[in-house]
Formats: C-alpha cells, sequence, structure tokens
C-alpha cells in the first residue's frame, strides 16, 4: 500500500479521518476555486495533449455551464452528495480519474481514489501536479476530503474500502469489473462500471473525396488525435473505420487518405514502439487466417485489416497501436446493423444529424453510447456509457 494524499504511512488511519469529514453542497465555492486552480496547473502541461484537454475541460466557463444546468435541472428539490466515492482508476487511460474524481468532488462527496501501481510518466507528472495543488493552504477543505493511494491487487484491501463507500466507480475493462463485482457493497451503495467497450468511425467517402484540401487535413488531424493519442487503447479511439459509398469512391478514397494519413503519423513524430509492432503484426498474420478477412495490409505507422463484416469475437482481438479494421457500407443504414453490444463510440465525418439521428433509430441492439464529429472520440462528458455521473454521485431527499 502506497499513499499518496495525505503523506501518510498508515493507510487506515487515513481512512478513519476521512470518515470524519462532513460533505459538501454540490458545486460548493471551495470546490470550484480547487477546480479552477488545478485546471491553471494542468493546461500548462504541453507534453501531454490529454492532459491539456482535461485542463481546459476543467475551466471556469465550463464549469459555470455545468452548474447552470445543474441548478436548472434540481431547482426546487432536495438533492444531497451521496457521502464517499470510491474510485478505482484504469492503468491505459492516465487521466480519467480526475474525471470521475472532479464529478464526484462537483458532487460534494469525499473521495478515495486508487491509481495504477504501473510507473507511467504522464500518471506521475499527474499525481504531481495535484498533490501541489493539495497541499495550498487554500484547498484545506478537499485536501481533508480526498485521499489517493495504490496498492497490489487485494481483495482484502478493496472490501475494506468498498465497505467504506457510498457508491463505487470501476474503471478498467471486463475482467476488473467481473472481479471487484464479486467483492461486496454497503447494501446502500450504487455502483457505476465502465467495462471494454469498441469503437468505431464512419466516414462519407463522397464527402472525404469532395473535401476542400484545408478539411481534408483537418480531418486527418483530429482522426490522428482520436487514434494515437492512447495508443487506441481508450474505449471511444476508432478502431473500425467503416466507408460508405459505391465500392469505386470507397476505393479511390482509401488510397489518398491512407497515404495522407502516414505522412500525418511520421510528421508527429509518433513513439513507434517495437513490442506494439510485433503484436500489430502478428495480430494481423492470425487475423488475415479468418474467413471473414478480406485483406491485410502491414505498415510502419499502422496496419490495415479489411472485412466483409466485423464479428463480435474479432472485436475482442484488437491489439491497439495503430491497428485498423475496415469495412464497407453502400448508405449509412447499412451500419446499423454492423453494431453490437459492445460498440460504444462512432465518430463521424461527412453525415447531417437528420441522417445520424435515422441511424440511431434503426440500430437494433445495446450498442452505441455516442456519436461525435471525428476530433472528438476522446472528449469527456458527465454522460458516459450512458449514464450520468452527476445524478449517481447525488441523491435526492423528497419532501411531501
Amino acid at each position: 500500500m502506497r499513499v499518496f494524499w495525505p503523506k501518510s504511512q498508515n493507510w487506515r488511519e487515513v481512512i478513519f479521518d476521512l470518515r470524519k469529514q462532513e460533505t459538501l453542497t454540490p458545486f460548493h465555492p471551495e470546490v470550484l476555486s480547487f477546480v479552477q486552480a488545478l485546471s491553471m496547473r494542468l493546461v500548462r502541461m504541453r507534453a501531454y495533449p490529454e492532459v491539456v484537454a482535461l485542463g481546459y475541460w476543467l475551466r471556469r466557463a465550463h464549469i459555470h455551464e455545468m452548474k447552470e444546468a445543474w441548478l436548472e435541472e434540481t431547482k426546487n428539490r432536495f438533492v444531497k452528495s451521496r457521502g464517499t466515492v470510491f474510485h478505482l482508476a484504469p492503468s491505459n487511460v492516465d487521466t480519467i480519474f480526475i474525471y470521475s474524481w472532479m464529478l464526484s468532488l462537483l458532487a460534494g462527496n469525499r473521495n478515495i481514489i486508487r491509481v495504477s501501481g504501473k510507473e507511467q510518466l504522464q500518471t506521475n507528472a499527474l499525481l504531481s501536479v495535484i498533490i501541489d495543488v493539495l497541499q495550498e493552504a487554500e484547498h484545506t477543505t478537499i485536501a481533508e476530503r480526498t485521499i489517493v493511494l495504490t496498492y497490489d491487487h487485494s481483495e482484502q484491501v478493496t472490501a475494506f474500502l468498498s465497505s467504506e463507500c457510498h457508491t463505487r466507480v470501476v474503471w478498467g475493462g471486463d475482467e476488473t469489473v467481473n472481479a471487484i463485482r464479486r467483492i461486496q457493497l454497503a447494501p446502500i451503495a450504487n455502483e457505476l462500471v465502465f467495462p471494454d467497450r469498441f469503437s468505431l468511425a464512419v466516414l462519407n467517402a463522397e464527402a472525404v473525396l469532395h473535401a476542400k484540401s484545408e478539411e481534408k487535413e483537418q480531418l486527418l488531424q483530429r482522426f490522428y488525435n482520436d487514434s494515437f493519442w492512447f495508443d487506441q487503447m481508450a474505449c471511444s479511439s476508432p478502431r473500425l473505420i467503416v466507408w460508405t459509398g459505391s465500392n469505386e469512391v470507397i476505393e479511390a478514397v482509401q488510397i489518398e487518405f491512407w497515404s495522407l494519413f502516414d505522412q500525418v503519423i511520421r510528421a508527429k513524430e509518433a513513439e513507434l514502439m517495437s513490442a506494439i509492432q510485433v503484436q500489430k503484426f502478428a495480430t494481423g498474420l492470425a487475423l488475415a487466417a479468418e474467413v471473414e478477412t478480406k485483406e491485410f495490409k502491414h505498415g510502419t505507422t499502422f496496419s490495415r485489416v479489411s472485412f466483409e463484416r466485423v464479428p463480435a469475437n474479432v472485436r475482442e482481438r484488437h491489439c491497439g497501436g495503430g491497428l485498423f479494421f475496415e469495412c464497407k457500407a453502400t448508405e449509412l443504414a447499412g451500419v446499423s446493423t454492423m453494431i453490437v453490444d459492445k460498440d460504444q463510440t462512432v465518430s463521424y465525418f461527412g453525415f447531417s444529424k437528420e441522417e445520424l439521428g435515422a441511424f440511431v433509430e434503426q440500430v437494433p441492439t445495446r450498442g452505441i453510447d455516442r456519436i461525435v464529429p471525428v476530433g472528438q472520440a476522446l472528449d469527456f462528458d458527465g454522460v458516459w456509457d450512458g449514464q450520468s455521473f452527476l445524478k449517481s454521485f447525488t441523491r435526492e431527499v423528497v419532501i411531501l
């Protein structure tokens, strides 16, 4: 067990101290002050664009919008924080635990955050900034209601922390969710879980073909951000690309798109680790033997596997690191039948809101929780996987 905050060697004592702290009202002024201080520090971390995006998400104007919407939604109602929220952060997306922590904090809760024990430069840099801000005298109220720690996988410790919380938030995929769900919560507690999800991009080939050169450049840059900021390991990063249009147009656009995308990656000097290259190549070769596979093209910067259709079990074999599955459909309606329960985000280019609305209506499965323009796949929102954080982190007291 290692406790990053507060600075103590005795983690049971810090849990005991946390219990004694009263919860705060939603959007408490001291929470807003802390969030702004953290935001200002995060936007300066230029070496980590996803952290800058997080800092921007926490900016004063955005939090004010969130507060106004909350006040409107809860007008004439009595809404309180739940108490203590226990967050189990994933190891593959460094910033995600801060989003759920911030929303829980805005709801007025005390928080226990278990971060991954993996040594990661970005996580260490983030923790360093968080601890700096928590140490500032004007943020004592928040510091007293926050615990950040890590420990090796231990059912006993997780059971103890789970017994202390009123809400448990589990990030980390199917295996983690299943393992944590075997550990009981207090009967009065609720839980938010975020299992493995799969995401895709839908590109209208005619629209890409006729896009102006500046639009095309912007599309490629945004597609790069969606795909490479977390090496396709974020649940909302596109792994499957579905092209819509006539076969002739699609094939012409694919040649130009992937050629230009290769140039974008090389210009970014993206780190292409040898282990990921080997894994990507091995995965592509294994998939090439599947009945549904039409073609496998391996490259240094990325690889592509073309399918007639992508079965659900093939989605499970995606390894990230610049591996793109591809399919074709004559129109958007044809994509709806490809969607499975696990599919989360559709990023799009070249479709109207009406077309996308009709597409949502046609999806016959549980799949799809977000539809966003290319470039916004990684943008966090207070509603994720169809669940509202602020609603889950609060409770309503009914007075008749």
